[in-house]
Protein backbone atom coordinates (compact mmCIF):
# COMPACT_ATOMS: atom_id res chain seq x y z
CA UNK A 1 0.00 0.00 0.00
CA UNK A 2 2.80 2.43 0.89
CA UNK A 3 4.52 1.89 -2.47
CA UNK A 4 1.26 2.50 -4.34
CA UNK A 5 0.63 5.74 -2.45
CA UNK A 6 4.22 6.87 -3.00
CA UNK A 7 3.79 6.38 -6.74
CA UNK A 8 0.51 8.27 -6.66
CA UNK A 9 2.09 11.13 -4.74
CA UNK A 10 4.99 11.32 -7.22
CA UNK A 11 2.45 11.92 -10.00
CA UNK A 12 1.99 15.52 -8.80
CA UNK A 13 -1.30 14.83 -7.04
CA UNK A 14 -1.74 17.82 -4.68
CA UNK A 15 -1.68 16.87 -1.00
CA UNK A 16 -4.81 17.01 1.12
CA UNK A 17 -2.82 18.59 3.95
CA UNK A 18 0.56 20.31 3.76
CA UNK A 19 2.58 21.71 6.65
CA UNK A 20 5.48 24.01 5.77
CA UNK A 21 8.21 24.98 8.24
CA UNK A 22 5.87 25.17 11.24
CA UNK A 23 7.10 26.75 14.50
CA UNK A 24 4.93 26.67 17.63
CA UNK A 25 5.83 28.13 21.05
CA UNK A 26 3.92 28.32 24.32
CA UNK A 27 4.03 31.36 26.55
CA UNK A 28 5.72 31.21 29.94
CA UNK A 29 6.93 33.66 32.57
CA UNK A 30 10.49 33.22 31.30
CA UNK A 31 9.54 33.73 27.66
CA UNK A 32 8.39 31.60 24.70
CA UNK A 33 8.87 27.83 25.05
CA UNK A 34 9.28 26.21 21.65
CA UNK A 35 7.42 22.94 21.21
CA UNK A 36 7.57 22.57 17.40
CA UNK A 37 10.69 23.67 15.52
CA UNK A 38 10.22 24.02 11.79
CA UNK A 39 8.55 20.78 10.75
CA UNK A 40 7.23 20.10 7.25
CA UNK A 41 5.18 17.19 5.92
CA UNK A 42 2.31 16.26 3.62
CA UNK A 43 -0.68 13.95 3.82
CA UNK A 44 -2.28 12.77 0.58
CA UNK A 45 -5.79 11.45 0.06
CA UNK A 46 -6.20 7.92 1.37
CA UNK A 47 -2.92 7.91 3.34
CA UNK A 48 -2.32 6.85 6.91
CA UNK A 49 0.60 8.90 8.20
CA UNK A 50 1.93 8.21 11.69
CA UNK A 51 3.73 10.76 13.86
CA UNK A 52 5.78 8.95 16.52
CA UNK A 53 8.11 9.93 19.35
CA UNK A 54 8.48 10.06 23.11
CA UNK A 55 6.18 12.08 25.34
CA UNK A 56 7.18 15.72 25.10
CA UNK A 57 8.43 15.58 21.53
CA UNK A 58 5.69 17.92 20.26
CA UNK A 59 3.30 15.46 18.60
CA UNK A 60 0.09 16.62 20.29
CA UNK A 61 1.07 20.26 19.75
CA UNK A 62 1.12 19.56 16.01
CA UNK A 63 -2.41 18.12 16.24
CA UNK A 64 -3.70 21.17 18.12
CA UNK A 65 -2.09 23.51 15.60
CA UNK A 66 -3.73 21.66 12.71
CA UNK A 67 -7.11 22.16 14.40
CA UNK A 68 -6.56 25.88 15.07
CA UNK A 69 -6.68 25.38 18.85
CA UNK A 70 -3.48 27.20 19.79
CA UNK A 71 -4.56 30.82 19.26
CA UNK A 72 -1.36 32.87 19.00
CA UNK A 73 1.11 30.10 19.81
CA UNK A 74 1.87 29.43 16.12
CA UNK A 75 4.92 31.62 15.47
CA UNK A 76 5.43 31.00 11.76
CA UNK A 77 4.92 28.53 8.96
CA UNK A 78 2.01 27.49 6.79
CA UNK A 79 -0.78 24.94 7.15
CA UNK A 80 -2.62 24.26 3.90
CA UNK A 81 -5.78 22.19 3.58
CA UNK A 82 -6.48 21.34 -0.08
CA UNK A 83 -4.11 24.14 -1.05
CA UNK A 84 -5.76 26.79 1.13
CA UNK A 85 -3.93 28.39 4.04
CA UNK A 86 -5.92 27.83 7.23
CA UNK A 87 -3.73 29.13 10.06
CA UNK A 88 -5.28 32.62 9.92
CA UNK A 89 -8.96 31.69 9.64
CA UNK A 90 -11.63 33.41 11.71
CA UNK A 91 -13.32 31.63 14.61
CA UNK A 92 -16.45 30.98 12.52
CA UNK A 93 -14.40 29.53 9.67
CA UNK A 94 -12.54 27.22 12.06
CA UNK A 95 -15.81 25.98 13.55
CA UNK A 96 -16.90 24.95 10.06
CA UNK A 97 -13.64 23.12 9.33
CA UNK A 98 -13.49 21.25 12.64
CA UNK A 99 -15.54 18.08 12.36
CA UNK A 100 -16.71 18.94 8.83
CA UNK A 101 -13.28 18.73 7.16
CA UNK A 102 -10.94 17.65 9.96
CA UNK A 103 -12.09 15.25 12.67
CA UNK A 104 -10.27 14.50 15.92
CA UNK A 105 -10.10 11.44 18.17
CA UNK A 106 -8.69 12.60 21.50
CA UNK A 107 -6.21 10.70 23.64
CA UNK A 108 -8.68 10.22 26.50
CA UNK A 109 -12.14 10.43 24.97
CA UNK A 110 -13.89 10.01 28.31
CA UNK A 111 -12.50 13.31 29.58
CA UNK A 112 -13.47 15.07 26.33
CA UNK A 113 -17.12 13.97 26.51
CA UNK A 114 -19.75 15.91 28.45
CA UNK A 115 -20.74 13.61 31.36
CA UNK A 116 -24.35 14.88 31.41
CA UNK A 117 -25.04 14.16 27.71
CA UNK A 118 -25.57 10.69 26.27
CA UNK A 119 -23.52 9.36 23.38
CA UNK A 120 -26.53 9.73 21.07
CA UNK A 121 -27.10 13.35 22.10
CA UNK A 122 -23.42 14.12 21.53
CA UNK A 123 -23.65 12.75 18.02
CA UNK A 124 -26.98 14.41 17.21
CA UNK A 125 -25.77 17.80 18.44
CA UNK A 126 -22.52 17.55 16.44
CA UNK A 127 -24.31 16.40 13.29
CA UNK A 128 -26.96 19.12 13.43
CA UNK A 129 -24.34 21.81 14.11
CA UNK A 130 -22.74 21.11 10.74
CA UNK A 131 -25.56 19.63 8.67
CA UNK A 132 -29.05 20.92 8.01
CA UNK A 133 -30.80 17.73 9.15
CA UNK A 134 -34.05 17.25 11.07
CA UNK A 135 -33.56 15.74 14.50
CA UNK A 136 -35.10 12.43 13.42
CA UNK A 137 -32.62 12.01 10.56
CA UNK A 138 -29.71 13.04 12.79
CA UNK A 139 -30.75 10.38 15.31
CA UNK A 140 -30.88 7.77 12.58
CA UNK A 141 -27.39 8.79 11.44
CA UNK A 142 -26.14 8.63 15.04
CA UNK A 143 -27.53 5.11 15.49
CA UNK A 144 -25.94 4.00 12.22
CA UNK A 145 -22.56 5.33 13.34
CA UNK A 146 -22.69 3.62 16.73
CA UNK A 147 -23.36 0.34 14.95
CA UNK A 148 -20.52 0.90 12.48
CA UNK A 149 -17.96 1.52 15.25
CA UNK A 150 -19.07 -1.57 17.14
CA UNK A 151 -20.83 -0.08 20.17
CA UNK A 152 -23.23 -2.59 21.79
CA UNK A 153 -26.94 -2.10 21.21
CA UNK A 154 -28.28 0.49 23.64
CA UNK A 155 -24.87 1.99 24.42
CA UNK A 156 -25.85 5.14 22.53
CA UNK A 157 -28.29 5.92 25.38
CA UNK A 158 -25.55 5.80 28.02
CA UNK A 159 -23.34 8.53 29.47
CA UNK A 160 -19.54 8.51 29.18
CA UNK A 161 -19.07 7.45 32.83
CA UNK A 162 -21.20 4.37 32.16
CA UNK A 163 -18.95 3.16 29.32
CA UNK A 164 -15.71 1.20 29.38
CA UNK A 165 -12.52 2.82 28.08
CA UNK A 166 -12.76 0.94 24.79
CA UNK A 167 -16.42 1.89 24.33
CA UNK A 168 -15.56 5.54 24.99
CA UNK A 169 -12.92 5.41 22.27
CA UNK A 170 -15.43 3.89 19.86
CA UNK A 171 -17.84 6.72 20.69
CA UNK A 172 -15.00 9.20 20.06
CA UNK A 173 -14.33 7.66 16.65
CA UNK A 174 -18.04 7.96 15.80
CA UNK A 175 -17.93 11.65 16.78
CA UNK A 176 -14.84 12.23 14.64
CA UNK A 177 -16.56 10.67 11.61
CA UNK A 178 -20.14 11.88 12.01
CA UNK A 179 -19.75 14.82 9.61
CA UNK A 180 -17.75 12.86 7.02
CA UNK A 181 -14.43 14.77 7.22
CA UNK A 182 -11.65 14.17 4.73
CA UNK A 183 -8.95 13.98 7.40
CA UNK A 184 -9.08 12.45 10.88
CA UNK A 185 -6.40 13.12 13.50
CA UNK A 186 -6.14 10.36 16.12
CA UNK A 187 -4.04 11.59 19.04
CA UNK A 188 -2.74 8.57 21.01
CA UNK A 189 -6.11 6.81 20.52
CA UNK A 190 -4.97 3.62 22.30
CA UNK A 191 -2.96 4.97 25.25
CA UNK A 192 -5.89 5.26 27.68
CA UNK A 193 -7.29 1.75 27.16
CA UNK A 194 -6.30 -1.81 28.04
CA UNK A 195 -3.63 -3.49 25.94
CA UNK A 196 -6.07 -6.19 24.85
CA UNK A 197 -8.35 -3.55 23.29
CA UNK A 198 -5.67 -1.40 21.63
CA UNK A 199 -5.36 -3.44 18.44
CA UNK A 200 -9.16 -3.54 18.11
CA UNK A 201 -9.39 0.27 18.22
CA UNK A 202 -6.56 0.67 15.72
CA UNK A 203 -8.14 -1.85 13.35
CA UNK A 204 -11.47 -0.05 13.72
CA UNK A 205 -9.85 3.24 12.72
CA UNK A 206 -8.34 1.57 9.66
CA UNK A 207 -11.67 -0.03 8.64
CA UNK A 208 -13.57 3.24 9.04
CA UNK A 209 -10.85 5.04 7.09
CA UNK A 210 -11.30 2.62 4.19
CA UNK A 211 -15.10 2.66 4.40
CA UNK A 212 -15.33 6.46 4.49
CA UNK A 213 -12.46 7.13 2.07
CA UNK A 214 -10.58 9.48 4.37
CA UNK A 215 -6.97 10.19 5.34
CA UNK A 216 -5.60 9.51 8.80
CA UNK A 217 -2.92 11.21 10.89
CA UNK A 218 -2.09 8.80 13.69
CA UNK A 219 -0.12 10.15 16.66
CA UNK A 220 1.51 7.55 18.89
CA UNK A 221 4.62 6.42 20.75
CA UNK A 222 3.94 2.72 20.06
CA UNK A 223 5.85 1.77 16.91
CA UNK A 224 4.85 -1.92 16.76
CA UNK A 225 1.18 -1.02 17.08
CA UNK A 226 1.05 1.72 14.44
CA UNK A 227 3.24 -0.27 12.03
CA UNK A 228 0.21 -2.44 11.27
CA UNK A 229 -1.71 0.39 9.58
CA UNK A 230 0.79 3.09 8.58
CA UNK A 231 1.74 4.00 5.03
CA UNK A 232 4.37 6.56 6.07
CA UNK A 233 6.04 7.28 9.40
CA UNK A 234 7.40 10.59 10.72
CA UNK A 235 9.73 10.30 13.72
CA UNK A 236 9.65 13.39 15.92
CA UNK A 237 12.23 14.44 18.52
CA UNK A 238 12.34 17.69 20.49
CA UNK A 239 10.01 19.47 18.09
CA UNK A 240 11.64 18.29 14.85
CA UNK A 241 10.93 15.50 12.37
CA UNK A 242 14.31 13.72 12.43
CA UNK A 243 13.34 10.91 10.04
CA UNK A 244 10.48 10.28 7.65
CA UNK A 245 9.68 7.74 4.99
CA UNK A 246 7.58 4.80 3.95
CA UNK A 247 6.85 2.35 6.75
CA UNK A 248 9.20 -0.19 5.19
CA UNK A 249 12.04 2.34 4.99
CA UNK A 250 11.77 3.66 8.53
CA UNK A 251 11.16 0.37 10.34
CA UNK A 252 13.36 -1.97 8.29
CA UNK A 253 16.21 0.46 7.54
CA UNK A 254 16.17 3.20 10.22
CA UNK A 255 18.87 5.78 9.53
CA UNK A 256 18.61 8.05 12.58
CA UNK A 257 20.01 6.83 15.93
CA UNK A 258 16.84 7.96 17.68
CA UNK A 259 14.63 5.91 15.34
CA UNK A 260 16.86 2.88 15.90
CA UNK A 261 16.62 3.44 19.67
CA UNK A 262 12.83 3.62 19.57
CA UNK A 263 12.66 0.34 17.66
CA UNK A 264 15.15 -1.48 19.91
CA UNK A 265 13.45 -0.45 23.16
CA UNK A 266 10.09 -1.93 22.16
CA UNK A 267 9.43 -5.16 24.12
CA UNK A 268 8.84 -8.41 22.22
CA UNK A 269 8.82 -12.16 22.82
CA UNK A 270 12.46 -12.27 21.70
CA UNK A 271 13.65 -10.34 24.74
CA UNK A 272 14.95 -12.12 27.81
CA UNK A 273 16.25 -10.56 31.00
CA UNK A 274 19.59 -12.41 30.79
CA UNK A 275 20.24 -13.48 27.18
CA UNK A 276 18.60 -10.62 25.30
CA UNK A 277 17.70 -7.77 27.67
CA UNK A 278 15.47 -4.92 26.58
CA UNK A 279 17.48 -1.98 25.25
CA UNK A 280 16.97 1.56 26.48
CA UNK A 281 17.76 4.98 25.06
CA UNK A 282 20.23 6.56 27.51
CA UNK A 283 19.44 9.87 29.15
CA UNK A 284 16.15 11.72 28.97
CA UNK A 285 14.31 13.77 26.40
CA UNK A 286 15.27 17.48 26.61
CA UNK A 287 13.16 19.71 28.80
CA UNK A 288 10.56 22.06 27.31
CA UNK A 289 12.20 25.04 25.70
CA UNK A 290 15.75 23.69 26.03
CA UNK A 291 17.83 24.98 23.12
CA UNK A 292 20.73 23.31 21.31
CA UNK A 293 23.23 24.74 18.86
CA UNK A 294 23.44 21.37 17.12
CA UNK A 295 21.50 18.10 17.11
CA UNK A 296 19.20 17.82 20.12
CA UNK A 297 19.74 14.06 20.27
CA UNK A 298 23.56 14.38 20.50
CA UNK A 299 23.69 14.18 24.35
CA UNK A 300 22.00 10.74 24.18
CA UNK A 301 23.65 9.43 21.01
CA UNK A 302 26.43 6.84 21.07
CA UNK A 303 27.73 8.13 17.70
CA UNK A 304 27.87 11.77 18.69
CA UNK A 305 31.00 13.73 17.76
CA UNK A 306 32.00 17.41 18.16
CA UNK A 307 30.44 18.58 14.90
CA UNK A 308 27.06 17.15 16.02
CA UNK A 309 26.87 19.82 18.70
CA UNK A 310 28.02 22.71 16.51
CA UNK A 311 25.12 23.03 14.07
CA UNK A 312 21.78 21.37 13.45
CA UNK A 313 22.07 18.79 10.66
CA UNK A 314 20.13 19.49 7.48
CA UNK A 315 17.65 16.90 6.22
CA UNK A 316 19.16 14.46 3.72
CA UNK A 317 17.12 12.72 1.04
CA UNK A 318 18.07 9.04 0.97
CA UNK A 319 15.37 8.27 -1.60
CA UNK A 320 12.33 10.01 -3.06
CA UNK A 321 10.44 9.22 0.14
CA UNK A 322 13.08 8.67 2.85
CA UNK A 323 14.62 11.70 4.63
CA UNK A 324 16.76 11.95 7.75
CA UNK A 325 18.45 14.67 9.82
CA UNK A 326 21.77 13.06 10.78
CA UNK A 327 25.37 13.59 9.63
CA UNK A 328 25.93 9.82 9.70
CA UNK A 329 22.98 9.04 7.40
CA UNK A 330 25.11 8.30 4.32
CA UNK A 331 27.30 5.84 6.20
CA UNK A 332 24.34 4.04 7.77
CA UNK A 333 24.00 2.82 11.32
Amino acid sequence: MGQILAARNESCTPPLLEVRDLFVAYRSQSGPVRAVRGISFQIHEGETVSLVGETGSGKSTVALALLGLLDHQVQSGEILLKGRGIQSLTGREWRRIRSREIGIVFQDTRSSLNPVITVRDHLVETIRTHQNLPKKEARARALELTQQVGLPEGAEKLYSFELSGGACQRAGIALALCNRPQLVIADEPTSAIDTAIQAQILNLLQRMKERCGLSLLLISHDLPLISQVSDRILVMYHGRVVESGLKEEVLVNPMHPYTRGLIECQPSLLHHRDSNPLAAIPGAIPGPGEEFAGCAFAPRCSRSEPRCTESSPAARALSRTHRVECIHADAGL
